[in-house]
């Protein structure tokens, strides 16, 4: 018997409900959970191992499979990928990975640190970050690495909420420029935002951020092509990350 197609099998299942050829479509994506989880870059605590992200993110791939419209002709990975990442994510707020406090301190940096870039038509210094948060360079610098530690990469945090078809993440855009995450408007509205964004960059941070999040390079790959270590490079993309963020937050409000 002939192997069936992927096309063969999402007809299957969406026209004639052949729940064998969901089955068979949910084994054949289940790589693209340990892309995604090696992608992310996650850093829970000691008591979350890989079966617990693994476990959410096919969960992911299987509301993955179950939404996807063949028919409007995206590609399964894209929107897999999506929707997997979403999963994790939300389990990982849901459980606290990166505990409450520091995520709003975190907020707080971002904003004032968006605040002072428009102000003063040139990137902070942390002094002056500091200055305006009324503490010391001591404690913000804490802040700031605690969170890099505790987190998921910086990208990947909501910037829309979608209740019929998910969550919108900002990577999503800024990965795939043509995936259509949000109503056809609201997603061209946003890849222009962030297309600026990264064009104002420092050349330094627009490069992290490009190797990185579209030709997918790891840290470590970035390192090499830089001649920086893998530590420097995490430094660049967070503050590449707290740039732009800032200035979603404040053009988005």
């Amino acid at each position: 018997m002939p192997v069936d197609n992927e096309d063969n099998l999402w007809h299957r299942f969406k026209v004639e409900g052949d729940l064998d050829a969901r089955e068979a479509l949910i084994l054949k994506y289940t790589g693209l959970v340990k892309y995604v989880i090696n992608r992310l870059g996650i850093n829970p605590p000691s008591t979350v191992d890989f079966g617990d992200l693994y476990n959410c993110g096919i969960a992911g791939l299987i509301t993955a499979v179950d939404r996807f419209n063949p028919e409007l002709g995206n590609k399964f990975q894209t929107y897999g990928t999506c929707r997997i990442r979403g999963e994790i994510l939300d389990e990982s707020k849901r459980v606290g990975w990166i505990p409450r406090p520091l995520y709003k301190k975190y907020g707080e940096v971002e904003r004032v640190n968006a605040e002072l870039e428009a102000q003063l038509g040139r990137t902070p210094r942390t002094e002056e970050v500091a200055n305006a948060l009324e503490m010391d360079l001591d404690e913000l610098n804490g802040i700031l690495s605690d969170y890099r530690q505790a987190s998921i990469s910086s990208l990947y945090d909501v910037i829309r909420e979608n209740n019929e078809d998910g969550t919108v993440y900002l990577v999503d855009i800024l990965s795939d420029p043509n995936v259509d995450v949000t109503a056809p408007a609201e997603a061209e509205e946003l890849r222009q935002l962030v297309a600026q964004m990264i064009d104002q960059l420092p050349d330094k941070e627009k490069l992290v951020v490009e190797l990185y999040y579209q030709k997918e390079l790891t840290l470590k790959e970035i390192g090499k092509i830089m001649e920086v270590s893998e530590s420097r490079v995490s430094q660049v993309h967070s503050q590449a990350m707290l740039r732009i963020r800032g200035r979603l937050k404040l053009l988005l409000e």
